[in-house]
């Protein structure tokens, strides 16, 4: 019934053995790959080991530098708070002292035209007071000339 030729067997079965020696050489590839690749892991793990070990005291010193710099920043934050309350309240100050100086210089200007004003007048009322004293002086000298001339 089987009218095949003798050597396919024979083929098949080679055939299958080449395919097996391949698989047996692609599983021995995995297995040196995998040796590899653990040799591999082990030494980074070994780096990672010794990077932690030399990272550490340096991330504790920029935590810790973190923390000193978080109260330093709050302090910083609150002078600067007082700083502003203080200029605040010295400007609200000068402003005040400046609106009184302004109110007392207004009182000066209007006491200033006061006086100037009644110094004014007074110095009017004395010009006046010198003319009219000047006037009745030479109408007594006159009187006086025409009263000795006529005892004469």
């Amino acid at each position: 019934m089987s009218t095949l030729p003798g050597w396919v067997g024979p083929t098949i079965a080679i055939a299958l053995v080449v395919i097996a020696l391949g698989f047996v050489a692609i599983v021995g590839a995995l297995l040196l790959a995998g040796r590899r690749v653990a040799a591999e892991a082990a030494s980074l793990s070994r780096e990672v080991a010794d990077l932690r070990r030399e990272l550490g005291p340096t991330i504790q010193a920029v935590n810790q530098l973190a923390g000193t710099g978080a109260d330093v920043g709050g302090r910083l934050k609150s002078e600067v708070e007082s700083l502003l309350s203080l200029s605040e309240r010295l400007r609200h100050g000068v402003a005040r002292g400046a609106k009184r100086v302004e109110g007392r210089l207004e009182d000066l200007d209007a006491l200033y035209e006061v006086v100037s004003t009644e110094v004014e007048d007074t110095a009017l009322d004395v010009a006046a007071k010198l003319r009219a004293f000047r006037t009745g002086t030479s109408a007594l000298a006159r009187i006086r000339r025409l009263l000795t001339r006529s005892r004469r």
